[in-house]
């Protein structure tokens, strides 16, 4: 028994007539009195008592007549809500972000605007390390990142959108002799113990230090730690300095001070997705962003 024949049965029973539910349903009237006969074969039951004067629902079709319409009912919905979860009115979105990134200008107004649009859909969002943005992405643990755009190079399987500027400082302790220079040079800290991520936890990550280190010819020491949690640690206790950025949240932090580091180069922040993901809240949300924010920042 298909929904078709549910159909078929239920407009007869209303109409207690094969005629008046053939013009109901626009079909013939002996083709759907051959379908209520399929289903009543299919059952092996009778549903209707058929006489000249009067067609009769059997009590075996009462019940059939009384179940199937909620059943009919619950079929639609369940359709509905599929079709709604295509198109991304209904899921989930899985957002993770950089644990030192300051989000303020990026993702609370768009996010507002989502929640506000997309009720059903839920969002759930973490921070996460900058080696471990892109690991989760992968595993699918994540369905959409907020990183460094550096940390991501060589991932065809990613698809990377820019979406704002940074630029590279140091992050000094208060105290620090050189804390309130204000032309600040990278040589000035070559004596300097560097705290900064290991190549375990973002080898692109401590590329890139390296890079610079290189870029003005500085060779310091360094301390490898885990977290920026844990760099931001060694800054505060006036042991090391470390590097950052002007979009970091640690930048309200009154123990520590930042100075930019001159003629580098700006940096994008990205927001990224894996090419095979394939749901469809990603463009819902990405949509929104490029309404509310425009061009990359």
């Amino acid at each position: 028994m298909n929904f078709q024949q549910i159909k078929y049965f239920t407009t007869v029973a209303e109409c207690l007539s094969f005629t008046e539910a053939a013009k109901c349903l626009f079909i013939t009237q002996p083709a759907l009195s051959r379908q209520i006969s399929v289903m009543e074969e299919e059952l092996n039951t009778r549903l209707f008592i058929r006489s000249k004067k009067a067609l009769k629902l059997t009590p075996g079709g009462v019940i059939l007549y009384n179940k199937l319409p909620g059943l009919l009912k619950e079929y639609q919905e369940i359709v509905e809500e599929a079709s709604n979860a295509n198109k991304g009115f209904e899921g989930s979105l899985r957002l993770g972000f950089l644990d030192v990134y300051d989000i303020q200008e990026l993702i609370p107004p768009v996010l507002t605007r989502f929640q506000e649009n997309y009720p059903k859909i839920q969002v759930s969002m973490e921070r996460f390390s900058l080696g471990e943005l892109p690991q989760r992405l992968h595993e699918d643990q994540l369905d959409l990142i907020l990183t460094y755009g550096f940390s991501l190079f060589d991932q065809p399987e990613l698809l990377v959108e820019n979406v704002q500027k940074f630029e590279s400082c140091i992050m000094l302790p208060k105290n620090h002799p050189l804390a309130q220079k204000e032309d600040l040079q990278l040589s000035d800290l070559k004596d300097e113990e560097f705290a900064t991520l290991s190549p375990r936890e973002s080898q692109e990550g401590y590329n890139y230090i390296m890079s610079l280190f290189h870029k003005y010819n500085v060779s310091p020491r360094l301390r490898l730690v885990d977290s920026m949690a844990n760099v931001l640690l060694w800054v505060e206790t006036g042991v090391c300095v470390a590097f950052s950025t002007n979009r970091t949240i640690e930048k309200t932090n009154e123990s520590v001070v930042f100075r930019p580091i001159p003629n580098l180069e700006q940096h994008d922040t990205v927001l990224s997705w894996r090419r095979n993901n394939y749901n469809p809240a990603i463009s819902l949300f990405m949509e929104l962003f490029h309404q509310i924010m425009g061009q990359p920042m």
